[in-house]
């Protein structure tokens, strides 16, 4: 060992090599702490905060908003898998439709039908149902039907309109409650001229609107998209449905009228 002129020792090269053979000096590696991923994650838990402080600011009306907001989605989740396309009008079961009718098996259409629960299990099941009746009653009798079915179909989306209609005027009456409470704090403070005391009625009246259209506009969208889908199974329904009862009634009325005139005897003229 030997000293540096700044006062720091030195080591030798054969006293390290002797140190480090014998292992008298051991080298501890200290941790290195990452503390990337803990401010990310403190960032983030200060942000959900200030979010849940917001919406505490809006009072009772946000908690009415955010209700509501959950009923409209669980039925918008629950309208979107039931007014699928292959939900509506399922093509599996029309070709096995058209397939047991020319076989006869009129009462088997009916049960898979009714074990589909479909709008097109319904208009094929009133199809068959009315078939001894022509092709006319059979067409008015599945028209019905599929009418009914769609005002059902029309009537369990009221809900996503409700959400899309309260949530603005919801979100307008926490404004006018925010304000109202602003202007009385002003009369009470007088010319204190503190605009802090403003804030918490100004944030509900902020807060609560905000919170409104947020809900409100995916809830048009929504509503504004099953909308379009019953239109869509709808257009779909009809044009199955006048296929089948051409190829199942009209062609074969046609045939039995073919097939009648052509039984009839031909009788030759008298001069």
């Amino acid at each position: 060992m030997t000293f540096c002129p700044l006062g720091f020792t030195q080591t030798s090269p054969d006293s390290s090599s002797a140190l480090a053979k014998t292992g008298s000096i051991e080298t501890v590696a200290e941790p290195v702490l990452d503390s990337s991923n803990d401010g990310v994650e403190a960032v983030e838990v200060s942000k959900f905060g200030a979010l849940i402080h917001k919406l505490r600011q809006g009072g009772i009306t946000v908690v009415i908003q955010i209700l509501l907001s959950v009923i409209g989605m669980a039925v918008a989740l629950e309208r979107i898998v039931n007014l699928r396309s292959g939900a509506l009008v399922p093509p599996k079961l029309a070709a096995e439709a058209d397939r047991l009718w020319k076989l006869g098996k009129h009462d088997q259409i009916v049960e898979i039908c009714r074990e589909d629960g479909s709008l097109l299990g319904t208009v094929i099941e009133e199809i068959v149902r009315h078939r001894s009746a022509g092709h006319q009653v059979a067409s008015q009798m599945a028209g019905d039907a599929a009418a009914r079915e769609i005002r059902r179909h029309m009537q369990r989306l009221f809900p996503i309109a409700l959400v899309a209609t309260l949530e603005p005027l919801l979100g307008l009456l926490g404004t006018m409650l925010g304000m109202i409470g602003a202007f009385e704090t002003v009369a009470v403070a007088g010319s204190m001229g503190d605009a802090s005391i403003l804030a918490d009625d100004i944030a509900k009246a902020l807060v609560t609107t905000a919170v409104g259209l947020v809900i409100a506009i995916p809830a048009v969208f929504i509503y504004q998209y099953l909308k379009s889908q019953i239109g869509f199974g709808s257009a779909t329904l009809d044009q199955t449905g006048s296929r089948l009862i051409s190829s199942w009634m009209i062609l074969d009325e046609h045939d039995d009228i073919e097939n009648t005139d052509n039984s009839k005897p031909v009788t030759a003229n008298s001069p």
